[in-house]
C-alpha cells in the first residue's frame, strides 16, 4: 500500500503490527518518540469483541490519542475508544486525519 499524504503534510505509513514497520530498526523503543496528536475519524472504525466487529469511533469523532512520528511519517496511532470504554488500541491509519498537538 503507497503512503497517503494527510491535509497536515503528514505522510501514512502502511501499519501492519507494532514492532514489524521499518522505523523498529532505527528506533527499537517507539515509545520514545510518541506525540499526542488529535484523530478526526472521516468513517466509523471498527474492531473486533470477542468474534463481532464492533464501532469503537464513529465518523466525524475528534479524539486524543498517541502517535509514533519522525520525519513527517506517521508509522503508528492509539486511542481510547469514548463508545466502548475498555477499549484503547492501535487505529487504522486509512480514513483518518491527524493532527500534532
Amino acid at each position: 500500500m503507497e503512503a497517503i499524504q494527510n491535509m497536515n503534510n503528514l505522510v501514512f505509513e502502511n501499519f501492519e503490527g507494532c514492532g514489524t514497520c521499518i522505523l523498529c530498526k532505527e528506533v527499537p523503543n517507539c515509545k520514545k518518540i510518541h506525540v499526542p496528536v488529535e484523530i478526526t475519524f472521516t468513517k466509523p472504525q471498527k474492531a473486533d469483541n470477542w468474534g463481532r466487529l464492533v464501532i469503537v469511533f464513529d465518523k466525524g469523532e475528534k479524539i486524543n490519542g498517541m502517535a509514533v512520528i519522525k520525519d513527517n511519517k506517521v508509522y503508528c496511532a492509539s486511542a481510547k475508544s469514548n463508545i466502548c470504554e475498555e477499549y484503547e488500541d492501535f487505529i487504522e491509519l486509512k480514513n483518518v486525519e491527524i493532527k500534532m498537538l
